[in-house]
C-alpha cells in the first residue's frame, strides 16, 4: 500500500473525527446556564424597578418640594407600576423555560415560543422607562418625555440638590434606573443566546407543505384587524359619555377608566402588529423560518394576554391608579349600560352600547387569535414532521446528553479505521 493511500484512509479518519465533534444536540448544560443568567437577570430588573418605585415616593413626600418636581416624580412613579405590571408575566415565562430546560431537545419548540414571549415583554418593559409613548399613552402627569430623562432632570433640579432626603432619593432612583438598563440589555443578550442553543440548521419541505401555516397567519392578520376596530370604538364611544352634559362624575369615571384602558389597549397594539407583520414576511418559507416564527409567536400571543387581561381583569387599572380601581374595563362597561343616568341620556345610552358591543366583538377576536395561533402552532410542528429526515450523521443520538467532545464511541471507530489500515499496510509491504 502506498503513502498517497493512507494519508487517503487516515484523512476519512479525521473527517470523521470532526462529523462526531460538530454534530451535537442540544446541550442541555448550556441551555441550562442561559436560563440561568436570565434568572439572574429578572431579579436585578425587580430590584431596580423596586428601588425606583421607593425613592420617587420618597421625593414626592419631601415637605416644600416644588409641584412641577413632585409631578416629575410621580410620572416616574406610575412608571414602575406598569413595570411590575408586565413583570408579573415575565417572571411566569421565565418559570417556564426554568421548567422546560431539563430536557431542551425535546422541549425546544416550547422553549422558542417562550423566549419569543419573554423578549415582546422585555421590550415594551424597556419602552416604558426609556421612551415617552407609555407615560403619553397612559396621560401620566409629565408626558412627552421618557421616566429615564425625567430621572436625568430629577438630579439636576436645584430643589432636590438643596434637600439632603430628596438628593439622596434622587440619586438612588438615577442608579438603579442604570442598573435597570443594564439587566435589560443583559437579559436581551442571553435571550438571544437562548434561542441560538436552541435553533437547529433548517431542513427544506416541499412548498405545499407552507399553506397551512399561510392559512393561519391571515387569520390571525384578520383578528388583529378586528382587535383594532373594537378597541377605536371603545375608546371614541367612552369619550362620547364623558362629554355628555350634565353626566355624574361617579359615570364619567367609569367611562375614563374605560377610556384610558383603550390607551393602553393601542400601546400593546402597535407591538403586536409589529410582530405579526413579520409572521407575513416568514410565512414565505416557513420551514427555512421555523424557529422565528416560534419566536414571533410567541411574541404575539404574550402580547395577546397582556390585551385580554388589560380589559377583562382590574390588574392593570389598578396598577395605573385610573379613576376606578378594583374593577376591570369589561365590568365597568356592564356597569355603564345598566347605568339610570345612561339609560335616560339617548347620546350616552347609544355610545354605551356601542361600547359594549365592541368589547364582546374584542373579546370574540382575541379568544379566536388565540386559538389561531395554537393553529398555527400545530402547523409549524406538523411542517417539522414533513420535512426530510436530515442526513443519518445529524440526527443526535443522545438529545438530553451533554457532550464536551467525541466520546469513546467515536475514539473506538477511529482506532478501528486506523487500525484496518495499518493491517492493509503490512499485507501490502
Amino acid at each position: 500500500m502506498n503513502t498517497k493511500r493512507m494519508v487517503g484512509i487516515v484523512a476519512v479518519a479525521i473527517a470523521m473525527l470532526v462529523a462526531l465533534t460538530s454534530v451535537a444536540p442540544v446541550m442541555a448544560q448550556d441551555v441550562s446556564e442561559v436560563v440561568g443568567e436570565i434568572d439572574k437577570n429578572m431579579a436585578e430588573l425587580i430590584e431596580a424597578t423596586e428601588i425606583i418605585h421607593m425613592q420617587t415616593d420618597t421625593i414626592i413626600g419631601v415637605e416644600g418640594m416644588p409641584d412641577e418636581v413632585k409631578d416629575m416624580a410621580e410620572t416616574a412613579h406610575l412608571s414602575t407600576h406598569g413595570l411590575e405590571f408586565i413583570g408579573v408575566y415575565m417572571e411566569s415565562y421565565i418559570g417556564k423555560l426554568d421548567t422546560y430546560k431539563a430536557d431542551p431537545a425535546k422541549n425546544k419548540a416550547k422553549m422558542l415560543i417562550t423566549a419569543g414571549k419573554i423578549e415582546a415583554l422585555l421590550r415594551i418593559y424597556k419602552d416604558i422607562v426609556g421612551a415617552s409613548e407609555f407615560v403619553t399613552a397612559m396621560e401620566l402627569p409629565v408626558t412627552g418625555k421618557s421616566p429615564h430623562d425625567l430621572i436625568h432632570l430629577l438630579i439636576e433640579n436645584p430643589d432636590v440638590k438643596a434637600s439632603p432626603e430628596a438628593k439622596s432619593a434622587a440619586d438612588a432612583v438615577h442608579t438603579a434606573s442604570h442598573s435597570l438598563d443594564d439587566a435589560a440589555q443583559a437579559m436581551r443578550l442571553n435571550l438571544e443566546e437562548l434561542e441560538y442553543a436552541l435553533e437547529e440548521a433548517p431542513a427544506s419541505a416541499p412548498k405545499e407543505s407552507g399553506s397551512e401555516v399561510a392559512e393561519s397567519v391571515g387569520k390571525i392578520d384578520k383578528n388583529m384587524a378586528e382587535l383594532i376596530e373594537a378597541t377605536e370604538i371603545i375608546h371614541k364611544q367612552t369619550d362620547t359619555i364623558i362629554g355628555v352634559e350634565g353626566m355624574p362624575d361617579e359615570v364619567k369615571d367609569m367611562a375614563e377608566t374605560a377610556h384610558l384602558s383603550t390607551h393602553g389597549l393601542e400601546f400593546i397594539g402597535v407591538y403586536m402588529e409589529s410582530y405579526i407583520g413579520k409572521l407575513d414576511t416568514y410565512k414565505a418559507e416557513p420551514a427555512k423560518n421555523k424557529a422565528k416564527i416560534l419566536i414571533t409567536m410567541g411574541k404575539t400571543e404574550a402580547l395577546l394576554r397582556i390585551y385580554k387581561d388589560i380589559v377583562g381583569a382590574s390588574e392593570f387599572v389598578t396598577a395605573m391608579e385610573l379613576p376606578v380601581t378594583g374593577k376591570s374595563p369589561h365590568d365597568l362597561i356592564h356597569l355603564l349600560i345598566e347605568n339610570p343616568d345612561v339609560k335616560a341620556a339617548p347620546e350616552a345610552k347609544s355610545a354605551a352600547d356601542a361600547v359594549h358591543t365592541a368589547s364582546h366583538a374584542l373579546d370574540d377576536a382575541a379568544q379566536a387569535m388565540r386559538l389561531n395561533l395554537e393553529e398555527l402552532e400545530y402547523a409549524v410542528e406538523e411542517l417539522e414532521e414533513a420535512a426530510p429526515a436530515a442526513a443519518p450523521a445529524a440526527a443526535p443520538a443522545a438529545p438530553t446528553s451533554t457532550p464536551k467532545g467525541p466520546g469513546f464511541e467515536s475514539v473506538f471507530a477511529i482506532a478501528g479505521i486506523l487500525a484496518v489500515a495499518y493491517m492493509v499496510l503490512r499485507r501490502n509491504r
